[in-house]
C-alpha cells in the first residue's frame, strides 16, 4: 500500500508538472519548482522522465542571470508527440480529422452520411483515416486513440448507440464496429457531449466552468458542463434539448420530422425548417436556402423561421433559468445564420430569464466535431494531460 501511495504521488506530480508546462507554453525547471512548491531534485527527475517519454522538449535558453551565470533551459510541451483521431458521425455528414495534442487539426476529411449509411459506412471511415495517416506519414504508434461523436443517446461504458433517429440506429454497437477496423483505444459519446468538451478545451468557453453547447442542425441537442465536469445524466440522456416542449397547444398537433424526434427539433431544427417550408412552397427547400429567403424577407420563409426562433429562444431561456451557465454556445448548420436571428433570439431570452447569459456562435467551425471527439478521447483515456 505504501508503494502505491508513493506511485500515486509521483503520477500526480508528473501530471502537475506537464500541465504547468502546457499552460505556460515554456518554463524553466526553477520556475516549475517555485510554482508547484516541489523540490528541485523532484522536478529534475520528473522532467527527465517526461523528456525521455517525449512529452516535453528542451527548446533553447532563457535570459541570463543577473550575475552572468548559465542561462536556464526552457521546457516546452511536445504537441506532436502523438496524434488523435476525431470522428463526428452526423445525420448529414461524417467529418474526420487527425489532431495533435494541442487540438490543432492536422488533416481533415468529410463525406455525406446517407450515401454510405446502409452500405460501407465504416469502410469509408477506414479509407479516410488511412488517407489522413498517409498524408501525415504516421505509423500506428504515432496515434494514441480515437474518439467518436454520435447524434443520439449513447451508452458510453458499453460503446453503443441507444437510439439515433437521424441514422435509424437502435442499440447499435458502434465501438465494436470500429474495433474490428482499428487497433486503438476507442471512446464514443453523444456528439454534443463531445463538442462541449471541445469548446471547453479549444473554443469560446476555455476559461469557463459552467457552459452549454447547443447544436442546431438535422436535430437539436446540447452538451452541458457544470462546475467543470461533463454532465451526462443517469441514463446518458442529459441535454436532449430536442425533446423540450415550448408550446403546449402546438405540441398536440405537430408531427415529428423523423421518428423519435422531440417537439423542439420538430419545429426549430434545420430539418424541420426545410420540411415545413418545402411543404408551403411545394418544392424541396434546404435549410440554407430557407435562411437565404428569410434574409430577402420572403413571407413564407419568415413565417416558418420566426416560429422556429420563438421556440428555440424559449428553450434556451429555460436552460438559462435552470442551469445558470456563464455562456451558451450555438453550433450546427443553423447556427451559421445566427447573424440573421441573433437579435430576436437574445431579446426573447432576456424577456424570460432572471439573469444575463452570453449567447455566442461557435468559433470552431466545421472542425468542431473533430476537435470535440479528440477532446472526448483525452477526457476518458488515462493520460497525463488535463483538458
Amino acid at each position: 500500500m505504501q508503494r502505491e501511495g508513493v506511485a500515486n504521488i509521483k503520477t500526480i506530480n508528473m501530471r502537475n508538472v506537464l500541465n504547468c508546462i502546457v499552460e505556460e507554453h515554456a518554463l524553466t525547471r526553477a520556475d516549475i519548482s517555485k510554482r508547484l512548491n516541489l523540490s528541485k531534485p523532484t522536478v529534475s527527475s520528473i522532467v527527465k522522465q517526461l523528456t525521455d517519454d517525449r512529452w516535453i522538449l528542451e527548446v533553447g535558453s532563457g535570459s541570463a542571470s543577473a550575475g552572468g551565470g548559465r542561462k536556464p533551459v526552457q521546457l516546452k510541451f511536445n504537441a506532436k508527440r502523438s496524434y488523435l483521431i476525431g470522428i463526428d458521425i452526423g445525420g448529414t455528414n461524417v467529418t474526420l480529422g487527425l489532431t495533435d495534442l494541442n487540438g490543432d487539426v492536422c488533416a481533415y476529411r468529410e463525406f455525406p452520411t446517407q450515401q454510405h449509411l446502409h452500405s460501407g459506412l465504416f469502410e469509408e471511415i477506414e479509407r479516410c483515416v488511412d488517407s489522413m495517416r498517409s498524408q501525415l506519414g504516421l505509423q500506428d504508434n504515432d496515434i494514441l486513440g480515437l474518439g467518436v461523436g454520435l447524434p443520439g443517446i449513447t451508452n458510453v461504458e458499453e460503446g453503443f448507440v441507444v437510439e439515433a433517429p437521424a441514422l435509424g440506429w437502435k442499440h447499435y454497437p458502434v465501438r465494436e464496429k470500429l474495433e474490428n477496423i482499428f487497433d486503438f483505444p476507442i471512446y464514443v459519446d453523444n456528439d454534443v457531449n463531445s463538442v462541449v468538451l471541445g469548446e471547453h478545451w479549444k473554443g469560446a468557453a476555455n476559461d469557463k466552468s459552467n457552459l452549454i453547447y447547443i447544436a442546431i442542425g438535422t436535430g437539436i441537442g446540447s452538451g452541458i458542463i457544470l462546475n467543470g465536469e461533463l454532465y451526462r445524466g443517469s441514463n446518458y440522456s442529459a441535454g436532449e434539448m430536442g425533446y423540450l416542449v415550448t408550446d403546449r397547444k402546438n405540441a398536440k398537433e405537430i408531427q415529428p420530422v423523423f421518428k423519435g424526434y422531440g417537439y423542439l427539433e420538430s419545429v426549430a431544427s434545420g430539418s424541420s425548417i426545410s420540411q415545413l417550408l418545402s411543404t408551403r412552397l411545394n418544392r424541396d427547400v434546404t435549410a440554407k436556402e430557407a435562411f437565404e429567403l428569410y434574409a430577402q424577407h420572403d413571407a413564407d420563409a419568415m413565417s416558418v423561421i420566426d416560429l422556429a426562433i420563438d421556440n428555440l429562444a424559449i428553450g434556451i431561456a429555460n436552460y438559462v433559468s435552470l442551469f445558470d451557465p456563464e455562456i451558451i454556445i450555438l453550433g450546427g448548420g443553423v447556427s451559421k445564420s445566427f447573424h440573421l436571428i441573433s437579435e430576436k433570439v437574445i431579446d426573447i431570452i432576456r424577456q424570460h430569464t432572471p439573469q444575463h447569459c452570453d449567447v455566442v456562435q461557435t468559433t470552431l467551425g466545421k472542425e468542431a466535431g473533430v476537435i470535440g471527439a479528440a477532446a472526448l478521447f483525452l477526457k476518458e483515456h488515462d493520460l497525463l494531460l488535463n483538458i
